[in-house]
């Protein structure tokens, strides 16, 4: 497993990557980690992913108790049920790509393209 310091850094990466494919607009979707004792750390409420800063993020236990400093996102809760049923998840990305958003918000399916 990787240090605390390591998944704080690698969580800003896969925001900023996120954020510059398109793939989140503004304060969008949702980044966590389970650290090895346990903890959750995760995206912060109300920052764009694609700045955020390893101190940005939002240490949490798995019942939901906020450990250090800021808040998390509102759908913390939804990335904890996941570390919940699953032991082995280490990780939970949560996007809002925008076109899948409209799709969604129109009530249409995606249909696939393979």
């Amino acid at each position: 497993m990787s240090s605390e310091h390591q998944l704080r850094e690698e969580i800003c990466e896969i925001g900023r990557r996120l954020w510059q494919r398109g793939m989140l607009a503004a304060s969008d979707g949702n980044i966590s980690a389970r650290l090895p004792d346990g903890t959750i750390l995760c995206t912060p409420t109300g920052v764009s992913k694609g700045f955020m800063a390893p101190e940005d993020l939002v240490r949490l236990t798995p019942d939901g108790r906020i450990i250090g400093p800021g808040r998390p996102s509102s759908e913390a809760m939804l990335h904890l049920a996941c570390y919940c049923a699953r032991r082995d998840v280490g990780g939970v990305v949560h996007a809002h790509p925008p076109y899948a958003t409209a799709f969604a918000a129109v009530g249409r399916p995606i249909e696939p393209c393979l």
